[in-house]
């Protein structure tokens, strides 16, 4: 019998749940809403306007759409300073998910691989938010040389004793004495404020043929426009930037950077067929993952790019 949808999310749950938590120390109780300190208002992370609408509040914190290029963000956001405290500060939930989950992971993380591979020899490879380092460690099995960045210290030891070069600083602050043929990031540059700054950083990191590969939930992703503020996409504080498909490329390309390769994974068919039949999206007790009746299927929401997660290979221009 299929594993309901409530059963592989129960796990998952642990990670949101311990995140939720951490908002609190930053949050007015009179208000239900981050504290004015610890915030900034900003233009829309990939056009600069300023003419946006104004979506849903989630988790104290407020997601809006922009009127010029429709890239999806948290306005206000976070400062650098009360960010970096809280990834400083954060839980080290992450690595046990995907401890307790490590057979999903391994397919996900090879399947990235396979994607950066493709062209290219094993050499340098950096995991920018590299957790207890289980990408690395696929990574060092294919021959690459492993580096990877975690802010979390809790995490930058489990990775840095696996033997891993692992940094507990910034990307921007950390002088490399190597190119990398490959630079991953999984699910972190929706973490990232200034997404092009960020890009333009690391395209002066990689070595001839590098390449960028990189996760992020999708705001194009059909969970996502279906169930808005009951998805957990949106989480208030961390995913602070959420790109589509067209805005993503349009920041790419704005860096001088070119899309090689695109798709998407993760389907959350089963989250929508709880939603549709009037029950908890997350904890609901459908065990139907392959289609919504009537409607489409997974394989017809990937070929349209419409999966909540968006993979990308990025290289340079020429």
């Amino acid at each position: 019998m299929n594993q309901t949808v409530k059963a592989l999310h129960e796990k998952r749950m642990k990670l949101w749940n311990a995140s939720i938590s951490n908002h609190k120390r930053y949050m007015d109780p009179s208000t239900g809403r981050f504290k004015e300190a610890f915030v900034e208002y900003r233009e829309c992370p990939v056009c600069s306007e300023d003419n946006y609408l104004k979506l849903f509040d989630k988790e104290g914190g407020t997601y809006v759409k922009c009127l010029n290029c429709s890239m999806v963000y948290l306005n206000p956001v976070f400062t650098d300073t009360a960010l970096t405290d809280y990834y400083v500060k954060n839980h080290s939930v992450q690595a046990q998910v995907v401890t307790d989950d490590i057979s999903f992971y391994r397919r996900l993380y090879n399947k990235g691989l396979d994607s950066i591979e493709a062209g290219r020899r094993p050499g340098h490879i950096l995991d920018v938010g590299c957790s207890s380092g289980l990408f690395l460690d696929l990574a060092r099995k294919r021959g690459w040389q492993t580096y990877g960045i975690e802010l979390n210290r809790r995490e930058f030891d489990i990775a840095q004793k696996k033997g891993h070069a692992v940094y507990d600083e910034p990307l921007e602050k950390i002088r490399f004495d190597v190119k990398f043929n490959a630079i991953a990031l999984w699910d972190v540059f929706e973490h990232i404020k200034d997404g092009g700054g960020y890009l333009t950083a690391m395209k002066h990191m990689l070595g001839d043929n590098g390449v960028i590969f990189m996760q992020i939930p999708s705001s194009d992703a059909l969970a996502a426009r279906v169930l808005q503020d009951k998805c957990n996409m949106f989480d208030g504080l961390e995913h602070v930037n959420l790109y589509g498909v067209d805005t993503f490329k349009r920041l790419v390309n704005r860096c001088g950077l070119s899309v090689l390769e695109m798709q998407t994974v993760i389907s959350e068919i089963g989250v929508l067929n709880n939603y549709l039949n009037y029950d908890d999206p997350y904890m609901g007790a459908s065990d139907n993952k392959t289609h919504i009746p009537g409607l489409i299927d997974h394989n017809e929401i990937h070929r349209l790019l419409w999966g909540y997660k968006l993979q990308a290979v990025i290289g340079e221009t020429g």
